[in-house]
């Protein structure tokens, strides 16, 4: 890389994400996650920062809007800065289905890049052989947000004849005992660091988040997130930094 670069990517999945687990816990918050989605796009628009919304393909059909995201998918494109990536077709585990059934799930979903449900990584020529040229890499960043380091940063690399976009920090939610762990404003304390390290380094500080995520304590969580963007957008005013979506990433992948 010739810059630092800053990136987001956004795992959209609406109650597909919990299929597996106890529905009901989630459905309320689901509920709420249109008023999140809304406010990000408005977030983004205000300091022209395109993402990487890694959309479940499901979402692209029915109209349970708890299963389906149709109009989301359409202020997603209305913006005209993002990228629709792929989350898969209906969020399966990947290390927990043959690869019949991954074939399956990543072929219906047209898109450049993938990523994967709960970041279990496995079948990559499968993403090859459907045309995606990027995948988001696995960070250790969900266990680690409380701890006094700086968030890893990375620069791209060849893997499987597809670009690994490392993943650097997961903007952790405010769902139970995370709330009383993690300190006002260490999400964004933590991003600075990242994207100082990013400009450093010439690497990718990379954040990742659910919109179910920014649901919790949802005034101070975008707060936060604000935070971060518009210190992005003031290094790269100042010509440090670079904010790309993963596809375009990849596109400028040397």
């Amino acid at each position: 890389m010739t810059k630092g670069t800053f990136c987001i990517s956004i795992d959209t999945e609406l109650l597909w994400g919990r299929k597996d687990l106890d529905i009901q816990k989630f459905t309320k918050k689901v509920k709420k996650e249109r008023e999140v989605i809304k406010k990000l796009l408005k977030l983004f628009n205000k300091y022209n920062i395109s993402v990487t919304w890694a959309i479940v393909g499901k979402l692209y059909e029915g109209n349970d809007p708890l299963w389906s995201g149709k109009d989301i998918i359409s202020w997603i494109k209305k913006e005209k800065i993002h990228e629709l990536g792929s989350h898969s077709y209906s969020h399966e585990i990947f290390n927990l289905i043959p690869s019949k059934k991954a074939n399956q799930e990543i072929k219906k979903n047209k898109a450049k890049s993938f990523v994967y449900p709960r970041n279990k990584i496995k079948y990559l020529s499968l993403l090859k052989k459907h045309n995606f040229i990027d995948f988001r890499g696995k960070d250790k960043s969900e266990f680690e947000l409380i701890l006094p380091r700086i968030p890893p940063t990375q620069n791209p690399k060849k893997n499987s004849n597809l670009i690994e976009i490392p993943s650097s920090m997961y903007f952790v939610s405010a769902r139970g005992i995370r709330k009383f762990i993690i300190f006002k404003n260490l999400r964004y304390i933590k991003s600075v660091l990242g994207i100082n390290k990013a400009i450093k380094n010439h690497e990718i500080f990379h954040i990742w988040f659910h919109p179910i995520d920014l649901v919790d304590d949802s005034e101070n969580l975008l707060n936060e997130l604000e935070k971060i963007l518009k210190y992005a957008n003031k290094k790269r005013n100042e010509k440090k930094i670079q904010i790309l979506t993963m596809e375009q990433i990849s596109r400028s992948y040397k």
